[in-house]
């Protein structure tokens, strides 16, 4: 468990004090920077619970006596130390400051700089200010600078407003400065204040006796103000008199930066902002003034916090400014003015008008494209992308060979800028880093209109083949490979669409297979660029039905040009392309890459995770093998005759990697290896934060899945060959098969609500609700059929099978349509089953033979067709980051003994909870908002003597994701945050805990457990964890550790 900073202030404040005690000029500055940033990390924490007090073993106000401790020490340095030293605290606090006004998350939050967490701020104050009386100019303007950032304090003490107003007329312009910036501190928490120093800023603004630099500081202090309506409009009143009465472009343009932020918080302000703003914008002012109104307009319109809608005239004069020649800066400056404009008023644009505005665009976007600034072109790829999609979503975009639709323009806008950046990149006339850099933005921007406009996937294909077919004839080996690749992308996800929309998808795999010749045809590619592109049909081919011969073809000659990447050493290659084989389902090509790479690794740990692909890439081919071996031994004799390193591998397991004519045998076999596989990975797993969690727990699933598989095939064999009576009693079995099956879903996703039911026909109707919840959004019909089936046989009017999960709208994969056509002939049937025992009589044997017959074939030929859908590798599965996770620490409430939990017969359990979060991204931390977690504990649950010891709660555990009680409490814990009604149980006891995450993921609570009722003995308590995120999306959390144990025990 880390330890918070109230827990460290103890620590951080004598190594403070021994830091500031040293002679060592540069410990005394380090120490302070130190300080700095543990005090911004302090000022981020939320407030301390009881929980966090006992479980670091605090005394309630402890942390804050230290805070105040390490402040008194820093105003002590300040005051004694000499001015570097000075100036080092006084960069300390501006830091933190500034640090703590740019978390807009903590914006509210002032930590222990608030007035009721620093009970002796006089004192700060008043050491500070003697400090200033007797200090000179420099030592004056640091103090003034010290009073702003300890503004939520200082700026109700009298003398110290007064201090600041009188040196804001001081002939000495640093304390003017100073005493300007802690003022606008003070204004942001007290209106009367800031409405005494508005008139005083006036006054220093127009002062000719004020130095320059002291009136331009004050036109910056400006921007200070305006925290109330009446005092912004006050404000800008004032300061556009400024500017009107000024003649100096400084003044101006300082003061149109100012009134810009001062608008941007105010919805009345801001049109009359963008008309003043447009005035400096004609051409007899000056380029400064020009480029000022420009960055003023971008703050007004990207920091507002208010809705608004651009004026016309506004849109306009962006069209004409970057018509002209502008300088990067404003530039930039323009076309993200447009943008802001342009995607705010898309819905108000005339559909007529959309066409004369997209070729403004693509002319705006071309001249662009010509600057210097590498920011600058790449944000014009991005502008021209969603400007596109926007405008062709307004619009019907049905591709119909007419090239002069807006995506088209665009797409064949960006095919010919790749082009013009090859062509300057093989001429060598550009920079080669920036260049690449921009045409990879090219291509996402591509896969980002095809994304959007998934029908213009044969246009896309054929304007990047006449680039490749350039490409041919033009590169010398120096960029092509690369290029080849991110076309590779872009074919790829053509390929996809056409699995989705079904559109033109003849034409998209003729362009496809013409490129593939082409670019295999090629010998300037490098031999990964031929392995990908002849894996790039391999399913989309298979799906259509087409000749199997051109797959295994394709699959042969992948593996001639990754054995030749061998050849060469290349092995980070080899191992990329090992990966696409398997996203791709070409298992031969996997298996013989990784069992290539196995003999020429040397690191231990690479050693087993590459041992670890090579088994379950040859469980799968195996698998595969054995659905079609006619066709697929073509690939085996392949391996066998270039002596694969993968076969020896898969030798060492003995009988298990033999191939046999039985079917349920070769199942078990792959069942075996993937098992053995697991274990791999599990022996290689040993860091505690879980490196391999994901790939393991998706093996055992894989693994559960075909031993379910091998127990069905057994069922159905042993009813195909007995009677009436014993095939009628597999109903049974076959439905508890079905359910565990249906676990291991829910397993996979922990979202969807699973009922515990136990009667028979409770089975089956909870069986097809889970069908239905799958099937809706991707096959309405079959799922209606199910629905009718359901209310015919089972009696049950409707479906209850819920509210969707992320994970189970699916994405139309080749896997998901070949399976959705699956359940389509097998709904039919099943459908046909019924009406034939709809007109059977009674006592008609032979007919009810016949139906249980091909009830069991129906099953059997089901199951087969599943096992022949091709197996695809999910692409997270060669992610090894660790998985993000948490861990639950719990100590009795009422005592000091973290080490052990235990509590008296007849009481009630009482604990103190701390839930920390394991390897998240500080991105997605901010994202999170609470954390829950649920707690369970039964008599059932009770531990051996031996498992008594309470350090066992931190021991690392992997859930199975089928087991009842994880499910069980999942949905409990789903059925809590969306405020469902609970189930009521006697028998268990459970609490539902919820915990405000700090800067480290970090929660702390407590809750009570009704264990009255245990007799003696150690108990585990059961747990589950969760979290909802800013959107309101909730996530379910792995939990790797156990969960604690108790003690109930008698008195000693």
């Amino acid at each position: 468990m880390e330890r918070t900073p109230a827990a460290c202030a103890m620590n951080w404040s004598i190594q403070l004090d021994k830091a500031i005690r040293s002679n060592n000029t540069r410990k005394r500055t380090e120490a302070i920077k130190e300080t700095g940033a543990r005090l911004e990390w302090w000022s981020k924490e939320p407030e301390l619970s009881m929980a966090e007090y006992d479980m670091f073993g605090l005394i309630p106000g402890e942390d804050k006596l230290f805070a105040n401790a390490i402040l008194l020490r820093l105003a002590d340095t300040f005051v004694s130390g000499d001015k570097h030293t000075k100036l080092c605290v006084v960069k300390m606090f501006l830091s933190e400051l500034k640090h703590r006004k740019t978390k807009s998350s903590n914006r509210n939050n002032k930590g222990f700089f608030s007035k009721h967490n620093i009970p002796n701020h006089l004192e700060l104050l008043r050491r500070l200010k003697l400090c200033f009386n007797s200090g000179d100019e420099e030592v004056r303007a640091m103090s003034l600078v010290l009073f702003g950032c300890w503004s939520d304090f200082s700026k109700d003490n009298a003398e110290i407003r007064y201090l600041v107003f009188s040196c804001i007329v001081s002939c000495r312009v640093l304390e003017v400065k100073a005493s300007l910036f802690a003022a606008g501190c003070f204004c942001e928490f007290s209106d009367d204040f800031a409405c005494v120093f508005l008139e005083m800023l006036v006054k220093v603004v127009s002062s000719s006796d004020m130095p320059f630099s002291g009136r331009l500081a004050g036109v910056r202090a400006f921007a200070k103000l305006g925290r109330s309506s009446a005092l912004s409009s006050r404000a800008y009143k004032e300061g556009t008199n400024l500017i009107l009465g000024s003649a100096d472009d400084d003044i101006v343009t300082t003061m149109l930066i100012s009134l810009s932020i001062i608008a941007s918080r105010s919805a009345l302000l801001i049109s009359r902002q963008v008309d003043l703003l447009l005035t400096f914008l004609s051409e007899d002012k000056s380029w400064s003034l020009r480029a000022t109104s420009l960055r003023c307009l971008n703050i007004v319109l990207s920091r507002s916090r208010f809705r608004f809608s651009p004026p016309t005239k506004l849109m306009t004069a962006m069209f004409n400014t970057l018509n002209e020649e502008l300088q990067p800066v404003m530039q930039h400056d323009a076309i993200h003015i447009l943008y802001e404009i342009l995607m705010s008023k898309v819905l108000s644009i005339n559909n007529s008008e959309i066409n004369e505005c997209f070729t403004k665009i693509l002319t705006i976007v071309e001249t662009v494209m010509q600057s210097p600034s590498i920011s600058n072109r790449l944000f014009a790829i991005h502008f021209l992308a969603n400007i596109s999609v926007k405008f062709t979503g307004k619009i019907d975009m049905t591709y119909d060979g007419n090239d002069k639709t807006l995506a088209t323009q665009a797409i064949s806008f960006l095919v010919d800028r790749i082009t013009l950046l090859t062509n300057s990149v093989l001429n060598r006339n550009q920079p080669y880093l920036e260049t690449e850099q921009e045409i990879q933005s090219l291509f996402r921007t591509i896969k980002l209109l095809l994304h959007k406009c998934p029908n213009l996937g044969e246009f896309a294909l054929t304007k990047l083949h006449l680039f490749v077919k350039c490409l041919l004839h033009n590169d010398n080996g120096t960029i092509g490979s690369k290029l080849a690749v991110c076309v590779s992308k872009v074919v790829n996800l053509c390929l996809k669409n056409t699995v989705k929309y079904g559109s033109s998808s003849s034409e998209i795999r003729n362009v496809a297979r013409l490129m593939i010749e082409d670019v295999c045809g090629c010998g300037y590619f490098n031999h990964y660029v031929h392995v990908i592109y002849h894996l790039l049909l391999l399913k989309k081919t298979e799906e259509c039905n087409t000749d199997h011969a051109y797959v295994i073809e394709n699959e042969i000659f992948a593996l001639e040009k990754a054995k030749k990447l061998m050849e060469v050493k290349d092995y980070w290659s080899a191992y990329k392309a090992g990966k696409t084989a398997c996203v791709h389902g070409a298992w031969f090509t996997a298996a013989f890459i990784f069992g290539e790479l196995l003999t020429v690794v040397r690191s231990d740990s690479c050693h087993q995770w590459l041992t670890s692909l090579t088994l379950f890439a040859y469980s799968e081919m195996k698998i595969v093998y054995c659905s079609s071996p006619k066709e697929r031994s073509t690939l085996l004799n392949w391996l066998v005759g270039n002596r694969s390193s993968s076969l020896p591998i898969i030798g060492v397991l003995g009988e298990i990697s033999k191939t046999t004519d039985n079917e349920i045998e070769n199942l078990d076999v792959i069942r075996k290896i993937l098992q053995v596989s697991k274990e791999m990975l599990s022996a290689n797993d040993v860091t505690s934060s879980g490196r391999h969690y994901f790939q393991i727990q998706f093996l055992a699933l894989r693994a559960n899945v075909i031993e379910i598989a091998v127990h069905v095939f057994n069922e159905i064999s042993k009813g195909q060959i007995s009677h009436l009576q014993h095939g009628a009693s597999l109903v049974q079995p076959l439905t508890q098969l079905s359910t565990r099956l249906m676990k291991l879903a829910h397993g996979f996703s922990l979202f969807f609500q699973f009922e515990n039911v136990v009667l028979q026909s409770d089975l089956h109707a909870m069986l097809i609700n889970d069908l239905v919840g799958r099937l809706w959004c991707i096959d309405r019909e079959t799922s209606k059929e199910l629905l009718l089936l359901l209310k015919t046989c089972i009696g049950q009017p409707k479906s209850c099978f819920g509210q969707l999960s992320k994970t189970q709208r699916l994405e139309n994969t080749y896997e998901v349509t070949s399976i959705i056509k699956i359940c389509r002939i097998a709904v039919e049937r099943v459908v046909d089953i019924q009406n034939a025992a709809k007109r059977m009589h009674e006592n008609d044997g032979e007919i009810q033979a016949q139906i249980v017959n091909d009830g069991l074939e129906l099953q059997l030929d089901v199951l087969k067709k599943w096992l022949n859908v091709s197996f695809m590798m999910p692409t997270y599965f060669f992610s090894l980051r660790p998985c993000v996770s948490c861990q639950l620490f719990a100590m009795n409430r009422d005592s000091q003994n973290g080490a052990k939990i235990s509590v008296l017969p007849g009481h009630q359990l009482h604990l103190d909870l701390c839930l920390q979060l394991n390897d998240v991204l500080p991105e997605s931390r901010a994202r999170i908002t609470k954390l829950y977690c649920i707690l369970q504990c039964k008599i059932s649950y009770r531990q051996p003597s031996q498992s008594q010891d309470g350090k066992s709660q931190t021991k690392i555990k992997i859930h199975d994701w089928a087991d009842d009680t994880v499910l069980e409490l999942s949905d409990k814990l789903i059925k809590h945050v969306n405020k469902c009604e609970k189930d009521d149980d006697g028998q268990i006891t459970e609490s539902v805990v919820c915990f405000r995450p700090n800067e480290k993921g970090q929660g702390f609570s407590t809750c009570m457990l009704n264990v009255s009722m245990f007799p003696l003995g150690s108990y585990e308590i059961k747990w589950r964890a969760g979290c909802l995120d800013i959107d309101g999306c909730y996530w379910s959390l792995n939990s790797l550790s156990s969960g604690p144990v108790f003690t109930v025990q008698k008195p000693c």
